[in-house]
């Protein structure tokens, strides 16, 4: 019993040491207890009728639940390629990787569920290791206490469902980390596939570049950065102007699901508690870094950007997830007050809790 005990010590440390392990762990905990949560919502609340909201193509998979909206239309992609101008606006790195993973696999939801979880425990790698590197901590359990507010931020539901969130999370903070180390040509790659895993990639290659700038990098670098960077989305601009003889179509394709239409009355009745509080959160983050970090300032007003230029808030709440400088803000502000650092994971816990319940029934899809 006692080497058994200390075997499970020996286990539990070696955990804790070691980032990626530590990564897996926690990627494991949060999908199956994310999983088991909506899962036994839904069988208490009744599920959203509409149609549109569910992933219909497996049926009998358990794990359907996790496939709503959008989720449904990236693994039709990977499925059938992009059968018309209209689904431009979802970017193809994500299903190009799912249909490369359902290659070995049969079920094109379990396909999408293993790329996103995969992206998760990359995300969570890079994030412990920026936190390290930003604020001089060495204890992966301190490091790990800042990466809760990112897993647990309220929309945080989409780093482990079939969405681009996990993926663009692991190439995003892969892409900061190298900034920061200086590591110009994985910088570099890590930026061209976000920018082709999402829109907001080019906001990540934006900060990049700013981050280059600030640490003094030469300005032939930056330019091959954001030149080899931006590949991801000039390569797609080039295949969407064969397909569709436009390579703008990802612009078109948003307004067709009410983007660009500037009816700004919308954002007044669109405007939530929870969008409210996170326009205040990235603008405090802006005002906060912008002596410390400029680029961290602008990077997080850029989110501001996408209901300003949208005209709506949909997604509004999801792509805010990736605007770390209001985590790495919060973990700065709270990290030596325990009671603060609580209250703040509380609120943020109850909202996550919120926001899984809503998209595992289907009631929302950003």
């Amino acid at each position: 019993m006692k080497k058994f005990k200390a075997g499970v010590q020996n286990l539990a440390v070696t955990i804790v040491r070691r980032e990626l392990l530590l990564a897996v762990v926690v990627a494991a905990f949060l999908v199956v207890g994310g999983g088991f949560l909506g899962h036994q919502n839904n069988g208490i609340v009744p599920l959203d009728p509409v149609g549109l909201a569910h992933y219909q193509g497996e049926p009998h998979n358990h794990l359907d639940f996790l496939a709503n909206w959008d989720a449904a239309d990236y693994i039709a992609i990977s499925q059938h390629g992009y059968l018309d101008a209209g689904l431009a606006n979802f970017f193809p790195l994500y299903p190009l990787l799912i249909r490369a993973v359902n290659l070995a696999l049969t079920s094109p939801l379990d396909s999408a569920l293993v790329v996103a979880w995969a992206g998760l425990i990359g995300a969570i790698y890079f994030y412990l290791k920026i936190i390290k590197l930003l604020f001089r901590v060495t204890a992966n359990q301190e490091a790990l206490r800042g990466t809760l507010l990112f897993l647990l931020f309220p929309t945080g539901v989409f780093l482990f469902a079939p969405y681009t969130e996990g993926l663009l999370g692991l190439l995003a903070l892969g892409a900061i980390y190298y900034a920061f180390r200086k590591n110009y040509l994985l910088t570099a790659l890590f930026s061209l596939f976000a920018t082709a895993t999402h829109i907001t990639g080019v906001f990540v290659l934006i900060l990049v570049g700013l981050i280059m700038l600030e640490e003094g990098a030469k300005l032939t670098k930056m330019a091959f950065t954001v030149a080899v960077g931006s590949l991801g989305l000039v390569t797609y601009m080039v295949y969407l102007q064969v397909r569709f003889h436009s390579a703008l179509a990802f612009i078109a394709a948003q307004e067709g699901h009410g983007w660009l239409d500037h009816k700004y009355a919308h954002l007044i009745t669109e405007l939530s508690l929870i969008n409210s509080v996170i326009m205040v959160l990235l603008v405090a983050a802006a005002i906060y870094w912008w002596p410390q970090r400029k680029s961290f300032s602008i990077y997080s007003l850029l989110f501001l950007a996408i209901p300003v230029v949208g005209g709506q808030l949909g997604g509004f709440n999801r792509y805010a997830l990736m605007a770390f400088p209001v985590q790495w803000m919060l973990y700065e502000r709270f990290r030596k007050n325990s009671l603060g650092y609580a209250l703040v994971m509380a609120a943020t816990t109850v909202l996550w809790a919120h926001y899984l319940f809503q998209y595992a029934g289907g009631y929302i899809g950003g």
